[in-house]
């Protein structure tokens, strides 16, 4: 013990100042990489957020056909940490091959084959980065379609 002690006494007494005015050099670089590197995880984790909840949306409208206010609900739980999340929910029937789209299955599309149901979910968020950036816009809109599909006739 007695042998560290006299160790991390002669490292002690030999540092000077010089290392304080290093890290004032270095510091603000360092700051000047981390900022936008928390900015742009930020608008990643927004936009897996966003991806997210359309597709559970989408998801939830392939086993519920029909049900938009549950798409709707299911898409907005599914991004409940965002701030100004907005979706917009749709179904429908279309052919195998992705013509004859009939919103809402009012009537059956004329297929030559046969014809499937889908649901369709756009979620959309606006970002704000934390501070502004010389030639970025000041917000920017983050925006997910999840379409899928569901066996028909």
């Amino acid at each position: 013990m007695r042998k560290f002690n006299r160790i991390v006494r002669r490292v002690v007494e030999q540092v000077d100042g010089s290392s304080f005015v290093e890290i004032a050099l270095v510091l603000p670089f360092f700051l000047l990489i981390l900022v936008p590197s928390v900015d742009l995880a930020r608008a990643f984790y927004a936009a897996i957020e966003v991806s997210s909840a359309a597709e559970a949306g989408a998801v939830y409208g392939v086993q519920n056909p029909g049900d938009v206010a549950g798409m709707l609900t299911a898409s907005k739980s599914g991004a409940s940490n965002l701030t100004g999340f907005s979706a917009n929910a749709t179904y429908g029937c279309e052919c195998s091959d992705g013509s004859s789209a009939v919103a809402s299955c009012t009537s059956t599309p004329s297929c030559t084959y046969n014809y499937v149901n889908y649901s369709d979910v756009v979620a959309t968020v606006v970002y704000v980065p934390t501070f502004k950036y010389p030639g970025l816009p000041s917000s920017i809109n983050i925006t997910h379609e999840s379409r899928l599909r569901a066996g028909g006739d």
